[in-house]
């Protein structure tokens, strides 16, 4: 199979291809076969050496991806061949608060989804909806997660609330539309900030979807 690995922090230049053997899956495993993956701002400071967490030295890039099962291991339970799957980035926190010894990251210090066949636990693994693409799976783990988070944690929003987006980054478009389902109204406007510092307004139409206003706002 092929698969790019991250020798040590420089550039995506630094990125390595190679041919590798495919692996076998351990007890509680996935083997996947990668049908889309997405790059994550996250995933340049870790190339370039800028992210707080230290990359392994010739990790597999990229947090996150989503693809097919293709094998799993004797003590697997919850998936089986066939199905469709992504998995958080981090693979080792279930539930509770973020502890140190629970702070891998797929892409960082566990291998991740640059690569023709991935291997998951499955404690890590998620079923993908079948009215999702690959590719709409795969933008999910981080910037989909994060924005769902921010708008659905206890006490954070209530019906009615406007939603201020900033940019037009990832989550910012993540967070945009799933606002709606928050009972939220939907012809409120989002102010996103425009070139030479100025901002621009983007308002929601009824039947989804975002357009920008004509003028310009301070």
């Amino acid at each position: 199979m092929r698969t790019y690995r991250l020798p040590g922090p420089g550039s995506l230049d630094d990125l390595k291809l190679a041919t590798e053997d495919v692996p076998t899956p351990g007890p509680t495993q996935l083997l996947v076969a990668t049908r889309a993956a997405s790059l994550n701002r996250r995933d340049l400071f870790i190339t370039t050496g800028r992210y707080p967490l230290p990359a392994r030295a010739g990790v597999v890039p990229l947090s996150d991806g989503a693809g097919e099962v293709v094998a799993v291991g004797g003590a697997v339970r919850r998936f089986t061949v066939g199905d469709r799957v992504t998995a958080s980035y981090w693979p080792r926190w279930i539930s509770g608060r973020l502890r140190p010894e629970l702070a891998d990251q797929l892409g960082c210090t566990v291998d991740g989804w640059l690569t023709e066949y991935a291997l998951l636990d499955e404690a890590a693994a998620v079923a993908v909806p079948e009215h999702l693409t690959w590719a709409e799976a795969a933008a999910l783990p981080c910037a989909g997660v994060s924005a769902w988070n921010a708008l659905t944690r206890p006490g954070t929003l209530t019906a009615g609330q406007t939603v201020l987006v900033l940019g037009t980054g990832d989550v910012s478009l993540f967070a945009a539309p799933a606002r709606q389902g928050d009972g939220l109204p939907r012809d409120r406007h989002d102010v996103q900030r425009g070139e030479g510092g100025a901002a621009q307004r983007y308002r929601r139409g009824r039947r989804g979807g975002l357009r920008r206003d004509a003028g310009m706002v301070e």
